[in-house]
């Protein structure tokens, strides 16, 4: 398989051989429909990559944001962790209120602020073209959606250029329609930071190493270094590969310089020393740079010295008893198996069959690679074999680990894709030899190699596409309904939009309003949906597990006279001692505080969901019945998965059995 210099080397000699057979038998206009010209043709696409079609960066970019933009305005959040430890933090940081869990008590310091800073700063930008924060909440993620089209198609490229255009075409098919991406690519999450960086560190290292140059040295560890050490610091985990050919391949002997000279160099024979020290100096220049500004962030927040990435390292691998990731939930064994196939389905399998392919080429494909010796044969797969590595990395890492989770596989997303497609390419190649091996024509096998791969993305995307809207439509209630709010507003107010009582602002007698939660407190999608004088409260459920509290708001209230009356308004202090305060009942071990719960009778409007076929608990009754306490102001269905068949509630099927709805209302309290 074309990887490498050598392959490529080997391509270009058959290429020029197939180029004279071809020019030989070009046809004129008047024979194009010859079959012998058509089996000239067919010969030569299998001999060579010619008329291989690959997007340039722009239209990949293009076409990957209409996908990524798709995401940003009708996926759904997955996971209350981005919302508990990203949407709200970044809305303190915006608002001065939000809500915040015991990982961002200075106690603990288990997340940075340096990454919702810089998030932060994006938000405010977007912020000047909205009239209102939830329009913050789409805008952001459409700024994620657009830096995700740009790695990816980054990715993409790299991957045309360096392995193959038909490797590359299938990684684009696979990237596009990838349900895994569709969640993944505007998620607000480390991970999925951390994900953007490993796609623009291996548009890097996908590239051969160079001893004139270390811009590519630099590059990755730098990509790298941003998505360990602000997003997630087991994402340099994938970095290993990278190391190992960083120090053992030589790669190019030369360069072309801005000229567009050639420069030769003589391999000088300690290069591998030189090699270790330029990676040395490149992690140690970055990692200061890096961490430098994340630690001074921290301490203007926590008003401590400490170094976050390293906390969270301590936290998740040396917890302790009773601590760790683990008390919050377990999975079995195969839980990224089913998981992996649910975002990328038969790509996923092929990724996991992606070394014993890489293995079985090497001994039968060693004849297409040209070299006197066993050793020259066999090295392009050693070279393939490590970009092969990195999903298998991520992979073994967490499936050992009990705790898992969804997001936790974001980071190997980019490696999903491409290991996918190089099986790919190498089955389509033996399904051409086993072809001829049967005596079938070169048209024969070109059509079959042709259609081959075609079919298995065709069925790959359909399944992708049916996924997709599986999750977007029938879990898609809770920002339909929160949304609601924002009518509750006088239909004459026109200042305060981001407001329910348009005094309140001027006013700091008006009070706040309190919308409070249950048994779908998991299910809030931050604050940005609450108009600025509304909060979250929680009521008291079944379920027994610790709970965010309220950031101290960073508001100040100002008393003035006017025209001999006493006025007070509330105004942003912008000290952010809700950051650096150590709020009482927040723990390591996942025990709940009573301090977090809510009057229900206090509650102005509440959340719920209606599921008719589960049973009922005097601490969760069903709030909906209650008409005498509650008006529905809106209702939208919801899929109950518990009592839904699995395979039904998976994948988008019309006429599908098996689905069984809740209804995911906003009640208001009625006042006498």
């Amino acid at each position: 398989m074309p990887t490498n210099q050598e392959l490529r080397s080997r391509s270009n000699k058959k290429t020029s051989k197939g180029a004279k057979k071809a020019e030989a038998a070009k046809p004129s206009l008047a024979s194009a429909g010859n079959p012998n010209v058509q089996a000239a043709r067919a010969a030569r696409d299998l001999l060579t990559e010619a008329g291989t079609f690959s997007f340039s960066f722009n239209s990949a970019f293009r076409i990957l944001l209409i996908a990524r933009i798709t995401s940003a305005l009708f996926g759904v959040i997955q996971d209350c962790d981005e919302v508990f430890n990203y949407w709200e933090p970044l809305h303190y940081l915006q608002h001065g209120t939000g809500m915040e869990t015991w990982e961002y008590s200075p106690e603990f310091g288990i997340r940075s602020w340096a990454y919702i800073l810089v998030h932060s700063i994006v938000a405010t930008a977007v912020s000047i073209l909205a009239t209102h924060k939830m329009q913050v909440f789409y805008l952001l993620r459409l700024a994620f959606a657009a830096i995700s089209a740009f790695v990816e198609a980054r990715f993409y490229r790299t991957v045309t250029e360096e392995i193959n255009p038909h490797v590359g075409r299938y990684v684009f098919v696979g990237l596009f329609f990838s349900a895994g991406m569709f969640n993944a690519s505007t998620a607000f999450l480390p991970s999925s930071f951390a994900m953007w960086t490993t796609f623009l560190a291996f548009s890097y290292a996908l590239r051969p190493p160079n001893q004139i140059t270390s811009k590519r040295t630099y590059r990755v560890v730098l990509c790298i270094g941003l998505g360990a050490l602000i997003g997630w610091p087991f994402s340099a985990a994938i970095s290993i590969p990278f190391v190992v050919d960083e120090i053992m391949v030589y790669g190019h002997d030369g360069a072309v310089d801005r000229q567009g000279r050639v420069v030769q160099i003589i391999r000088p024979p300690n290069w591998r020393l030189q090699r270790v020290i330029r990676l040395a100096k490149a992690v140690a220049v970055c990692a200061a740079g890096i961490s430098v500004p994340v630690v001074l962030v921290d301490y203007f927040f926590y008003r401590r010295l400490m170094f976050v990435p390293l906390n969270i390292v301590l936290y998740n691998v040396f917890g302790g008893a009773n601590q760790g990731p683990d008390i919050f939930g377990t999975e079995p064994w195969y839980y990224y198996i089913v998981n992996g196939f649910l975002s990328y389905n038969i790509l996923f399998l092929l990724a996991l069959a992606s070394a014993p392919f890489a293995a079985i080429a090497a001994f039968v494909d060693r004849e297409r690679v040209p070299g006197s010796t066993t050793m020259d044969k066999m090295w392009p797969y050693i070279q393939l074999g490590t970009k092969l590595l990195p999903f298998y990395i991520w992979f073994t890492i967490f499936t050992l680990q009990p705790h898992k989770e969804e997001r936790f596989l974001y980071v190997a997303y980019p490696f999903i894709v491409l290991n996918a497609a190089i099986s790919l390419f190498l089955a389509r190649g033996w399904v051409s030899r086993t072809a001829r091996a049967f005596g079938a024509s070169v048209l024969v096998r070109a059509n079959i190699v042709r259609y081959l791969a075609f079919a298995v993305l065709a069925v790959y995307s359909v399944i992708s596409v049916s996924r997709i809207i599986a999750v977007t439509t029938r879990y898609r209630a809770p920002a339909q309904v929160y949304s609601t709010l924002w009518q509750e507003r006088p239909a004459d107010q026109l200042i305060n939009l981001n407001y329910l009582q348009e005094n309140y602002l001027n006013d700091a007698t008006v009070g706040e309003i309190n919308l409070c939660v249950g048994k779908e407190w998991y299910r809030f999608p931050g604050s940005y949906f609450l108009p600025s004088d509304m909060r979250l409260q929680f009521i008291k459920s079944d379920f027994d597990g610790m709970l965010p509290k309220h950031f101290v708001p960073d508001v100040k209230t100002v008393t003035y006279e006017e025209n001999g009356e006493v006025m007070t308004y509330r105004g942003r202090e912008y000290s952010f001692k809700g950051a650096r305060t150590v709020q009482p009942g927040f723990n390591s071990y996942n025990k709940a505080d009573s301090d977090a719960y809510f009057d229900l009778d206090k509650c102005d409007y509440l959340v719920d969901a209606d599921y008719p076929l589960r049973p009922i608990s005097t601490r969760e009754p069903r709030y909906i019945q209650d008409e005498k306490t509650w008006e529905v102001v809106d209702c939208a269905p919801m899929l109950d998965a518990v009592n839904s068949n699995q395979l039904s509630r998976a994948f988008y099927v019309p006429g599908s059995k098996g689905l069984v709805w809740a209804d995911y209302c906003l009640l208001k309290r009625r006042r006498s």
